[in-house]
């Protein structure tokens, strides 16, 4: 891991304003040189490289004689705005600018988490799967940022509530940035990307009230079957894993890993914490919530700042295009709400991921960190999955509103390590690099088209041609609660299973409406109807009766369903074959 510098002089605003006025022989930065403060000297790329690891020394820490505003203009006073008779005036320019510095709007999802920097060590060349560069090498190592977070909750929430979490990686590597974006656990809540903002916004706070609606989540997870998966972690230990260090991560998507010659394999990311996934009780996570809300930040950072090992092992799943077929599977490999089972394919070790750096700046490194499923290197590729499909541009989008175009000039996203960096994306708010420097600013021309030849998409099947509304799944709707039977059933042990029905009565007891927790009682019954019958036995306040629950599973599901949208034919199944387009077409 180098770091090059660039062959432009120009490296940050100061001389950039002394190139276009064109003044030879002065450089007006001579005096900001001198100092550090706001950073006048570095580009985001430099920065990137520092805050990464992958350069050490320097300066970096404020030496500035005095304060500034924004233009550079002396700042007179800390304390005092000017006022008349005691009320603020709209004159007082050093006022305004303070107040209006107001922080990168909160995000949605996502909102309250940290983040470390290190590397991933490629342990196994996977170069046979796919020609991405960081995967190709034994030992090769690859600069990365991780954010974790609470999914659903804002930042006013304790990390240790019941909560999803995010589990995001960024690779800086030599051919731009890769982007991971799981979850603390392999599946999600819906498949349908329609859906997907419900299911964020049926976990969040009511807006009428602000408070957080029970009702809202459990109605949810009652209409929507498929859901039920996650919502079993959920309700879970998993719910409140014992920091951020000691949870496992996961890709949850299917992605395709594509070769040099243009054959792709699909697979799917799981990230093994090598100290052990552990979790925390109900009655220990309230506690820890009261006494350090927190736990998951201070936890990460105060391991890094003693140098202890905080590792995960990477592996994957891999699944050949001729093996994908829901019918012989019993289940859509494209769905986001399924597991692919590891008897059938085995999870394979092929590297490491390794944090040893804590961010300098919250702020600057990790509250503007973007993360986007979409941002994918030379190699690796989206599959069918429908959710993965509308993630990989509403990431971005939703980026661009919160931070702004330029998000990439930020240094913590900055792709520092590609040796080529001459985007077509021109101007927009706060572009501060050399923009089109010269070229022109449209494409295909006469005079600048660099474009690489190797980067097409290999091409695969998809499932027909007939645009609708139709839902895409395969086999009997009772099928849809297989895997999380096998989760409940095989993988949980008696004292999960207890702990699992204990979390669940306790917050399905704060609902409202009897419906919703008859509606819900269902979706468990069709899982198990032991598990249902567990929960109901442990509700305080009981009112209906345990034989209403079995009579309304009949047709729990189809609950949320409109009948005339289910699939109904055999072509409604997605496909992603490969492709008979020769491999010399792709790769030229």
């Amino acid at each position: 891991m180098t770091s090059k510098s660039s062959d432009n002089p120009i490296t940050h605003p100061t001389q950039a304003a002394a190139s276009a006025l064109g003044v030879a022989g002065v450089d007006p930065s001579a005096g900001q040189k001198k100092l550090f403060f706001q950073q006048h000297n570095s580009g985001p790329a430099e920065i990137a490289a520092r805050i990464t690891g992958v350069v050490t020394g320097g300066n970096w820490e404020d030496d500035e004689l005095k304060f500034t505003n924004n233009e550079g203009i002396l700042s007179p006073d800390p304390a005092h705005s000017k006022d008349v008779g005691g009320i603020p005036v709209a004159s007082d320019t050093f006022l305004f600018q303070t107040c209006n510095r107001s922080g990168t709007p909160e995000r949605e999802v996502h909102a309250a988490g940290s983040g470390a920097f290190g590397y991933f060590e490629c342990t196994k060349d996977m170069s046979e799967l796919t020609r991405a560069c960081l995967y190709n090498k034994v030992g090769r190592k690859t600069p990365i940022f991780m954010r974790f977070s609470t999914v659903t909750f804002g930042k006013e929430f304790p990390d240790q509530a019941r909560n999803p979490r995010g589990f995001a990686i960024k690779h800086y590597t030599e051919e731009g940035n890769y982007d991971i974006v799981g979850l603390n656990w392999p599946i999600f809540f819906c498949r349908d990307p329609i859906q997907g903002p419900d299911a964020i916004r049926s976990q969040q706070r009511n807006p009428v009230n602000f408070l957080l609606d029970y009702n809202a989540t459990f109605d949810f997870l009652a209409n929507v079957p498929e859901s039920n998966h996650a919502g079993m972690m959920l309700f879970s230990n998993h719910g409140h894993p014992k920091g951020w260090r000691r949870m496992h991560g996961f890709g949850c998507h299917a992605f395709k890993w594509v070769n040099g010659e243009g054959q792709f394999v699909y697979v799917k990311y799981h990230f093994i914490c090598d100290k052990g996934s552990a979790q925390f009780t109900w009655d220990e996570a309230v506690r820890t919530c009261g006494q350090d809300p927190d736990f998951s930040k201070r936890d990460l950072w105060q391991a890094i700042e003693r140098r202890e090992s905080v590792t995960w092992t990477a592996k994957i799943q891999i699944m050949r295009p001729e093996q994908v077929d829901p019918v012989e599977l019993g289940f859509d490999p494209f769905d986001v709400t399924k597991v692919w089972p590891r008897e059938s394919f085995p999870m394979q070790d092929f590297g490491r991921l390794v944090l040893n750096k804590n961010p300098e700046d919250y702020y600057r490194d990790v509250e503007q960190s973007a993360f986007s499923p979409g941002s994918m290197v030379p190699g690796i590729e989206h599959s069918r999955d429908r959710l993965l499909q509308f993630r990989m541009s509403f990431y971005r989008g939703a980026q661009v509103r919160r931070i702004g175009p330029n998000l990439d000039q930020i240094p913590v996203n900055c792709p520092f390590m590609s040796p080529s960096r001459a985007s077509i994306n021109f101007d927009d708010p706060l572009r501060s690099d050399g923009n089109a420097s010269g070229s022109p600013c449209y494409a295909p021309n006469s005079f600048a088209n660099k474009f690489r030849p190797d980067t097409a998409e290999a091409p695969c099947e998809v499932s027909g041609n007939i645009v609708s509304r139709q839902g895409h799944c395969s086999g009997d709707r009772l099928k849809e609660y297989d895997q999380v039977r096998e989760l409940y059933v095989r993988v949980m042990n008696d004292k999960e299973r207890v702990d699992l029905h204990d979390n669940t009565a306790a917050v399905l007891g704060l609902v409202e409406y009897p419906v919703i927790q008859m509606k819900y009682l269902a979706q468990c019954y069709c899982i198990k109807p032991d598990y249902a019958r567990a929960i109901y036995d442990l509700l305080t306040k009981k009112e209906f009766d345990f034989e209403k629950v079995k009579e309304m599973a009949k047709d729990a599901p189809s609950f949320g369903r409109e009948r005339r949208f289910m699939p109904s034919q055999e072509s409604r199944r997605l496909v992603g074959r490969q492709a008979g387009m020769p491999a010399y077409q792709m790769y030229s």
